[in-house]
Order: structure tokens, then C-alpha cells, then sequence
């Protein structure tokens, strides 16, 4: 890649609407404005925990890019809850010489920044413990054996062994870091007539959260008769009253040392150096201390019901778009019309890039293709540009084929406009399929709306891969895999009217298996099946120019075409057919041989001449051919 006046950064990032997951995009994308820095932020939509179909799919754009395109590639690991999906996107990128720089998870060759959480949290047991001057506590712990959990277990022992207060393994609770597990652990509490601790130290916020309100249900109050702490600082803590006493992830320290490492010599970007980033320590009232006011209550629930009002209008037409959307003859009409949904996600530019075993040059789904044969995890070399709008304007002349290596036809002239780009997977089914591309405001972008949005595209994109499933089971032969009567009238019109239109001859070959009663009678009705395959192969080998190939009926096939050499082309189809079951028959293992006859018609179409004229006169040939063979 040619060195631009700028650095390019990859960020991958998974669960891409979280609270943390906007606010690190925010936070990223515009210090690295501020500095000439483009970020192409590669996202996922699920946190890729529990490895289902949908996120097979998902991880997949990870493994969209080639690393040689950036400078550093920056990946939030400690989101990858799939670690083995995070080991082969790490992997990759290192084999090119790319730095990564992995955080809040230890990677080996990569440039690690992590978070003091032990710092922070041994800060919060401490204030409780040293400045409070209580010794009666309660710890609410993660899952059992979970890292997590046992760290900040580990610190709260220390803090008590430091003070010379007893560990008691009976005021230890799990709440699992969830509101259900700990209600039940609170409630089993107040309910065991055991004397409630005085404090009680939450492993993170969320715990804290539902201490909180189980404690008010049974009319204890916080922190009179018991104090509450959390960790993590999650978006829901700022609508608690009182606040807690948390520690927070602090993003513009972390957008800093990315920004420093990236923007460094090459000392900060040794694949060895870690750093360590502190997290926000405060103090709030859940623990009688903080004076930093709860977010008003009264305005929080007017704009909550304004966004339910909203999003109930979004969905509605989300709804809309999925019927409309759906109903159209072919998959190329939803890219144009697609536009009218796009004022609704608050979005510059946006690409739809399929890869091109799933598109044909017409841009609808390919006839032969199949979700079932589909690699899982591969983008194709080539990838179809579907769709381009900026303004939410169809911009027609951009739709194009291009390498999938560039990722867009022209990135670098994106760039000279916009400092951030978004890549999101597109899969149906966990199959790969391709791949959305768009420039945006990162402080005005509706990331939920756009999620949904991307949800419901792939389920109308999956409509019509249905369809065309349908569609080939409809006019293909089970047998053969050729077209069937059906998909021979429904395709061939076309070039019966061409030879019309250009003068070129239309041509019909008309071939018919010799002695398949006496097959099947003698062998079986599996051998008859076979050599009818065998045929059908031999047919597709020979015919591979575009021609039609059809079963029209037990053992009668048809191939038409219209080229301007016609009956030269035909005579060269129904040799190379003969050869191939020569040498089938030569060197193959069957107790029978499989030949047929054949009759070529080639003409020009005449306004009055008709299709079954063609195939009449064809098999008229096809049956002088036989009766040769048999006198």
C-alpha cells in the first residue's frame, strides 16, 4: 500500500450498540480526527458468546480485511468473549507485521493496554472498610471460577487480612453479575434471619443495582442501615439514587494511549510493551459520601417515552420496509429502493458489497445458488457493489465489481472526505454473504436503529435466496440437476427471440438414450439412473458456453442455444458428447454401454415458426439417427 499524508487504524469492536461500544467509537473517532487519523471500525452485533449460527456469521467480518492496509490494528479483546475467535483474528494480523494492540486482555506479541481494576477496586473496599470504619461486611461475588470474580474476591480478603478483620465465607454471595441471581442471594439473605452486614461490596454495578432495590423493597434504606458499592460504572448507575460508589472505564484515557502508541516512534509500538490504564475511582451517596447529583428522573422518563415513541414509528417502518421490500420480482429492485428507508438511521454514505457467487451481472440472486454449499467463513476474491447511496441518493453509476482486498471500490477517495468508516457482516444463516460499508456522524448516528435496520435487510435478502431455492427446485430435474420441461419453457424465450432479433440460428438438439428399458430390466432401475446422469454430465461437460441443458422426459433430452455458428457449435456439442460416453464406456466398471442419438435443427426463426416446430423437427432427426442404429 503507498504511504498516505495519513495513518490508517483498524478498531474491532464486538456488540456494537453497547454503552461502552458508542462511546469508545466516539471517543476514538474523534480524537483520531483531531489528529489526521482514519479509523475503519470493523463491528459486530452480538458479543460472540455463545458461538451460535448467527455468530459464525457475525465474526466473519474480522477476517474481511488484509491487515497490510493499516498501520496498527486495535481490537477491544476483552468484549471477544469467543477467545479462540479472538486467537485467529490476532494471529492473522501478527503474521503480517501489523501491531495490534489488544485491550483489556493479555495477548501474546501484542502491544497490551489493560486496566488497574484491582487498583480501583481495592480503593473502594479500602474507603469502605478504612474510612467508613466498618467491619461488619458482605461481599456479592460473580460466578464461581470466573477470573473476574475471584480478582476482586482476592483484593477484598486482602483489605480485610490488612485491617485484621476475619474473612467469613458465610457472607460471601454470588449474584452471578446479574439483577435475577442476586435478588435471590439478597432474599435468601433477609429471609435467613442472619444479621445483615453493615456494608455489602458488589463485584460490579449491576449486582450493587439490585442490592439496591431488593434492600428498599423490605424497607432497609441505603446507606443508613446498609451501605452498597459497585464496580464498572455502567450506563444505568447515573439514574440510581442514591448514586453508587463505583469505579468507571474511563474511554479518553484509554483513546490517549491508543492515540500515543499509534502516533509514536517505533519504541511505543514494540510488540512486547504493555501499559496499564487506571480506572475512574468515585464516591457516591450509596455509600453516604458522593455529592454528584442522579441525572433528573422527570426529564430521563420524558426522554425515555419520546425514544419508546420513536422507536414504535421505527419499527413501524421497519415493518413496512420488510413488506414492500419483499414483494419485488427480483432482488436488484430492494437496492434502489432501499433509499427510502435510510432518513431514519441519520447516515452519509452507505455500501452494500455482496460477495459474487451470491449476485449475478444483473445484480439478482445467482440461479445456482445455494446456502448449503456456501463456505461458512470466505469472502469471494471478487465483491459486487450492489448498492451506493450518499444523501440517502441511489448513486446508479457506482454499482460496479471490485477486488474485495480494497474493501470499497475507491477507499482512499473516501477518505479524502471522511475519517471513519464502518464495516458490518452481513450472513444469513451463519453463511457469509458479504458485507455493509458506511460513513456517518458518530454523535448523531443512531447505532440501535441501524442494527435493527441491518437485522431486517438480511432477513429480505434471505426471502429471496429462499425464493430462487424454491425457484430451482421448480424447474430443475431431481435427477440430473439440468432443467426440467418446466425450466426449459421458462428459459429459453429469450433465445428463441434472439435469433429473431440478431438473424443467428437458433438451434435444438434433440438426444434420446439407447436401451434404457433394457437397463433398467436387466440391471435396475439405479443403473438406469445412473447412465441418465451420466448423460446430463456429459452434457454440461460439452455444453459450456451458456446453451441450455434439459431432461425433457425420461430418457429425451433437449440442448437449444442461438450463436451466430449455430449448427457448426451444435455438431461440436454432439461429439464432444459422444467421445466423453466413449470414453466412459471404455474404461468404465458397468456391465452395459450408455449411448444415445442425436438430431441437430438449426435455423433462423421465422414470425411464423414456433418452438415446438424446432424441437419436432429436431427429434425427427434424432429418430432417423436411431433407426440407423438399430437396422
Amino acid at each position: 500500500m503507498m504511504r498516505k499524508p495519513y495513518k490508517v487504524v483498524a478498531l474491532c469492536i464486538t456488540k456494537f450498540k453497547g454503552y461502552d461500544s458508542v462511546n469508545m467509537v466516539r471517543e476514538f473517532c474523534g480524537k483520531c480526527s483531531e489528529h489526521n487519523i482514519k479509523v475503519v471500525i470493523f463491528a459486530s452485533i452480538s458479543d460472540l458468546y455463545t458461538g451460535g449460527v448467527n455468530e459464525i456469521g457475525e465474526v466473519q467480518i474480522f477476517h474481511s480485511f488484509e491487515p497490510e492496509m493499516f498501520d496498527a490494528v486495535v481490537i477491544m479483546s476483552g468484549r471477544f468473549l469467543d477467545r479462540e475467535a479472538l486467537e485467529r483474528i490476532v494471529k492473522r494480523v501478527q503474521k503480517c507485521n501489523v501491531p495490534v494492540i489488544s485491550v483489556d486482555r493479555m495477548m501474546e506479541g501484542c502491544i497490551n493496554i489493560t486496566f488497574d481494576y484491582a487498583g480501583a477496586f481495592e480503593k473502594i473496599v479500602r474507603h469502605v472498610i478504612e474510612h467508613h470504619g466498618i467491619t461488619d461486611t458482605g461481599f456479592m461475588s460473580g460466578m464461581r471460577n470466573n477470573s473476574y470474580a475471584d480478582d476482586r474476591l482476592h483484593v477484598y480478603k486482602k483489605v480485610l487480612a490488612d485491617n485484621g478483620i476475619p474473612y467469613r465465607e458465610d457472607y460471601v454471595f454470588y449474584g452471578d453479575f446479574w439483577a435475577g441471581p442476586t435478588r435471590e442471594a439478597m432474599v435468601e439473605l433477609i429471609n435467613s434471619g442472619k444479621k445483615l452486614p453493615r456494608a455489602i461490596i458488589c463485584a460490579n454495578d449491576y449486582m450493587a443495582i439490585e442490592c439496591i432495590r431488593t434492600l428498599r423493597e423490605y424497607g432497609y434504606r441505603v446507606p443508613e442501615d446498609v451501605i452498597i458499592t459497585g464496580f464498572d460504572g455502567v450506563e444505568l448507575e447515573q439514574f440510581m439514587s442514591p448514586r453508587l460508589t463505583t469505579a468507571a472505564f474511563n474511554v479518553e484515557k484509554l483513546c490517549e494511549c491508543i492515540f500515543d502508541i499509534v502516533n509514536g516512534d517505533s519504541e511505543s509500538q514494540n510488540h512486547e510493551t504493555s501499559y496499564v490504564i487506571d480506572y475512574d475511582y468515585r464516591e457516591g451517596g450509596s455509600c453516604g459520601c458522593g455529592d454528584f447529583h442522579t441525572k433528573n428522573a422527570d426529564e430521563q422518563l420524558f426522554k425515555v417515552k419520546i425514544a419508546e415513541d420513536e422507536l414504535d414509528s421505527f419499527m413501524q417502518d421497519m415493518y413496512n420496509m420488510i413488506a414492500k421490500l419483499s414483494n419485488y420480482p427480483d432482488v436488484h429492485y430492494v437496492f434502489k429502493s432501499i433509499t427510502e428507508y435510510l432518513p431514519l438511521i441519520d447516515l452519509y454514505d452507505l455500501w452494500l458489497c455482496f460477495n459474487d457467487d451470491l449476485l449475478d451481472s444483473d445484480y439478482n440472486i445467482r440461479f445456482d445458488y445455494s446456502l448449503e454449499r456456501r463456505s461458512i467463513s470466505n469472502y469471494t476474491p471478487i465483491t459486487r457493489l450492489a448498492h451506493h447511496s450518499r444523501h440517502y441518493a441511489f448513486m446508479d453509476n457506482d454499482v460496479c465489481e471490485f477486488e474485495h482486498k480494497k474493501l470499497l471500490p475507491d477507499i482512499d477517495t473516501v477518505f479524502a472526505e471522511f475519517d471513519y468508516i464502518l464495516f458490518m457482516p452481513l450472513h444469513i444463516q451463519g453463511k457469509t454473504i458479504g458485507y455493509t460499508a458506511l460513513t456517518f456522524d458518530a454523535d448523531r448516528f443512531q447505532y440501535d436503529y441501524f442494527q435493527s435496520f441491518l437485522q431486517n435487510f438480511m432477513h429480505i435478502i434471505s426471502v429471496y435466496i429462499n425464493r430462487a431455492a424454491n425457484e430451482r427446485l421448480y424447474v430443475l430435474d431431481v435427477l440430473t440437476g439440468i432443467f426440467n420441461r418446466h425450466g426449459f419453457y421458462r428459459n429459453i424465450g429469450d433465445e428463441f427471440k434472439k435469433s429473431r432479433r440478431t438473424g443467428y440460428p437458433f438451434s435444438i438438439i434433440s438426444i434420446d438414450m439407447n436401451g434404457l428399458k433394457s437397463v433398467n430390466d436387466t440391471y435396475g432401475h439405479g443403473e438406469g439412473d445412473f447412465a441418465l446422469k451420466k448423460i446430463a454430465e456429459c452434457m454440461k461437460a460439452a455444453a459450456d458456453c451458456g446453451e441450455i441443458c434439459t431432461r425433457f422426459g425420461g430418457d429425451e433430452f433437449l440442448i437449444a442455444f442461438c450463436a451466430e455458428n449455430g449448427k457448426e457449435r451444435a455438431e461440436q456439442i454432439v461429439a464432444d458428447i459422444k467421445k466423453r460416453l466413449d470414453t466412459f464406456n471404455s474404461y468404465g466398471d458397468k456391465p452395459y454401454y450408455v449411448t444415445v442419438s442425436c438430431g441437430i435443427y438449426s435455423n433462423v426463426c421465422g414470425e411464423d415458426d414456433t418452438l415446438d416446430s424446432f424441437i419436432k423437427d429436431a427429434d425427427s432427426l434424432m429418430y432417423e439417427e436411431k433407426k440407423s442404429i438399430h437396422q
